[in-house]
């Protein structure tokens, strides 16, 4: 790339970093770059997939569960409203396409690191459905010692008989989508338990001792004053859960709150600026409680506090999907399993699995797993790159932009290694998309598939919110 395509990627220098580096966020999505894989060809790929037994790296798996109690106005991932009957059938289906795949040589090649439970909201199930969902990942699926079991959950509806079943069942993560402490915040995105409530239920679950507790707050919601994003901080550390995620609002297009910033009823809605400011807030607030940052948008306080899933997911880590909406990769082909409850459930009874797309990934997808990794931990080793893209300079390609970003006040530079700054990390999706742009360009990707050779050629939730 020449010293004017690098141009678009430069920060602006002298001003508050975390504040004004760049006009914009880049959005890096996780499926960029890999290719769609025909239509017709999908079933025969998929079996052969199920049928190789080689394995590449770390393995988890990701169940998801796509029923909401409500429509909370930030969220992007709703699709169907809870109902006792559409919740069993689904329950029941699911496992049966756990059970189907349970032999399969590319499922058992592997040991499963950590599992997911994410939706949705999977604590909208029974307490009994959650008992046998959890039950069935543990007898099906082949879980390596100690491996990481997350529910996500709500405060709403997640009782202690449920949350027993899933404790009992052998969840051990809990993530609860608190989003903001503060009652008249909640109301107004749709959450029905206050404030009090709110620490009650973190505080029972952190009680039993028997799971790390994790909780996400959401910053720059409607009518979140510095403030309240202030005690919303203050609460989730005296509170002392095992973990914590702080993620800065994203306004999904679709979502009702998107319809109501568009119809000028957001009036203090955050500009970038305020955003990144809340983000060092909370950074410099969590670290000076001694919390350890584990990635960009994750602390944990206790060692019980993993965070396997999400690390390995950024690091590329094959994943085994089920559930509708569910999405995962194996093979270097990733996939998408149906989202709608209908076509989901005609395939699972069909002796099917419903994938609604497949795709393929280049040979540089090892690379494009690097960057992304390094980055999310906030530091990337330039020096183990080159090895990911023979031939190419991959040193001397970054450097100036490097330096640029270095005066910008984005990353420190050690050596081979580059560490992020605080606001590095705010900015890491625009990092990661420039790194993409200059990197791909440098070591262009030939038509060449990544996947095995006798495969044929040529898919969180973060996902950011819960």
């Amino acid at each position: 790339m020449t010293a004017e395509g690098l141009v678009p990627h430069y920060a602006r220098v002298g001003a508050d970093p975390v504040r004004d580096a760049f006009a914009a966020r880049r959005a890096v999505m996780p499926w960029r770059s890999r290719r769609p894989l025909p239509a017709g060809e999908v079933e025969a790929t998929w079996a052969r997939l199920l049928a190789d037994r080689r394995a590449a790296g770390p393995r988890l798996a990701y169940v998801h569960v796509p029923f909401c109690a409500n429509h909370c106005l930030f969220c992007g991932f709703y699709r169907n409203a809870y109902t006792p009957q559409a919740a069993t059938a689904y329950t029941d289906l699911v496992i049966a396409e756990i059970e189907r795949e349970a032999d399969a040589p590319a499922v058992a090649a592997q040991p499963v690191e950590a599992v997911y439970l994410g939706g949705g909201t999977p604590s909208a199930l029974s307490a009994a459905e959650l008992s046998r969902l959890v039950a069935a990942i543990r007898r099906s699926l082949p879980l390596a010692p100690g491996c990481e079991i997350t529910i996500e959950g709500r405060i709403i509806h997640f009782d202690a008989e449920k949350v027993d079943a899933c404790l009992e069942a052998g969840a051990n993560r809990i993530s609860i989508g608190v989003q903001s402490f503060d009652t008249a915040v909640r109301r107004r995105q749709g959450r029905r338990a206050g404030k009090e409530e709110a620490i009650a239920f973190i505080e029972a679950l952190r009680d039993r001792d028997r799971a790390a507790v994790v909780i996400d707050l959401l910053f720059g919601l409607p009518g979140q004053t510095e403030a309240v994003w202030r005690e919303d901080l203050a609460i989730a550390a005296d509170i002392a859960p095992d973990g914590v995620d702080l993620y800065g609002l994203n306004l999904i297009p679709g979502t009702p709150l998107h319809r109501a910033a568009a119809a000028g009823k957001f009036p203090d809605a955050p500009t970038l600026a305020d955003l990144g400011g809340m983000y060092r807030a909370g950074s410099d607030f969590l670290a000076g409680r001694g919390w350890r940052q584990i990635s960009n948008s994750h602390w944990g306080r206790t060692p019980r506090e993993r965070n396997v899933y999400n690390l390995r997911i950024k690091e590329g880590a094959e994943c085994l999907a089920y559930g509708s909406g569910g999405g995962g990769l194996i093979g270097g082909h990733s996939y998408a399993v149906a989202p709608d409850l209908q076509t989901y459930a005609d395939g699972v009874r069909a002796g099917r699995k419903p994938i609604e797309g497949m795709r393929v990934s280049d040979t540089l997808q090892p690379l494009r797993n690097a960057v992304t990794a390094g980055i999310e931990v906030g530091a990337l080793d330039v020096g183990a790159l080159a090895a990911l893209a023979p031939g190419a300079d991959v040193a001397g390609a970054l450097a100036p932009l490097l330096r640029q970003w270095q005066s910008a006040g984005l990353v420190a530079l050690d050596g081979d290694v580059v560490r992020l700054t605080t606001a590095g990390r705010f900015w890491y999706s625009n990092l990661v998309f420039a790194f993409d742009a200059i990197l791909c360009a440098g070591a262009a990707a030939p038509d060449a598939p990544r996947a095995r050779p006798d495969l044929p050629s040529d898919p969180r939730k973060t996902r950011e919110l819960s």
